[in-house]
This record gives structure tokens, C-alpha cells and sequence, in this order.
């Protein structure tokens, strides 16, 4: 009965101590959303032109991040360093990530592609004349020639 008793308990312990995310870190699904913004402000870091401009406005941006999900720089880089020694979890973050990423460069391209189009429509607006037919007889119209007409020419 002993042995039974000791083979439940061990069973039980090993199972309670099943490893899982530490209470500490970045939960894997808000991880993502995180990391999504974060790759954002990365990218729009990028295409500024000075270095102490990207810095400035950078750490704005990176404190707007960590405000909206209610953590800390050092949370976040805990929850980095944590995700970096589980490739399998991080790899699969990633992927969600290009995922989420393809889809906004195709609402993107859609948008840009209809903005494109409104602009050309307003470019040919501006430049479309209206032409004045200005006629020398008394009766208008009569001497113009219908460039539809179908006229067969004898060959001799």
C-alpha cells in the first residue's frame, strides 16, 4: 500500500511540475501582437532620415507599444531573451507573424492602387479640353463629313 501511495505522489509531483510559460513573461498569443507592433515602429524607424531623429521618435513609439499592452521594456526583453531559448515557440510566432504582415501588404497595395487610380481620374480631369466647333454656315453642322461613312473608290 505504501509503494502505491509513493507511486501516486510521484506521479501527481510530476506532472504539477509539467514545464510551461513562466508567469514573468509575455504570454506567446499577446507576445505576438506585441512583436507586431514592435517590427511596425521598426520599420517606420527605418525610413527616417537622421539617426537622432529614428531615436527620438523611435523611443516615443516603442513607450506607445508597451503602453497599450500594459508592460515594461524589461518585460519585454525578458520575454525576448525567454522566447529565443524556445526556437519551435518563436518560430511559430513568425509565422503567424508573416501571415498577419502578407495580409496587411495586400490591404495596403489595394488601397494604394485605388488612390493611384482616383488620382489619375483627377489628373485627366484637369487636363480634358472642350472643343468649340465653330461653324461658317448658317445652318450648323452641314459641312462636316461623318468619318463613318463607308466610301468604295473605283478603280479604273
Amino acid at each position: 500500500m505504501k509503494r502505491i501511495f509513493a507511486i501516486i505522489i510521484i506521479c501527481i509531483s510530476f506532472y504539477a511540475c509539467k514545464p510551461g510559460i513562466p508567469k514573468d513573461v509575455i504570454q506567446p498569443d499577446k507576445m505576438e501582437k506585441v512583436l507586431y507592433d514592435i517590427h511596425a515602429v521598426d520599420g517606420y524607424i527605418t525610413t527616417l532620415p537622421r539617426p537622432d531623429t529614428a531615436k527620438k521618435v523611435g523611443s516615443s513609439y516603442y513607450m506607445g507599444v508597451y503602453k497599450k499592452f500594459d508592460i515594461d521594456s524589461a518585460t519585454f526583453e525578458r520575454s525576448k531573451n525567454y522566447y529565443y531559448t524556445k526556437p519551435d515557440l518563436l518560430n511559430k510566432m513568425y509565422e503567424n507573424l508573416m501571415k498577419q504582415l502578407e495580409l496587411e501588404r495586400k490591404r495596403n497595395d489595394k488601397r494604394v492602387d485605388e488612390e493611384v487610380l482616383i488620382q489619375r481620374r483627377k489628373e485627366l480631369a484637369k487636363s480634358i479640353r472642350v472643343l468649340h466647333y465653330v461653324s461658317t454656315s448658317a445652318t450648323p453642322y452641314t459641312n462636316l463629313v461623318n468619318p463613318f461613312t463607308f466610301v468604295q473608290i473605283a478603280i479604273q
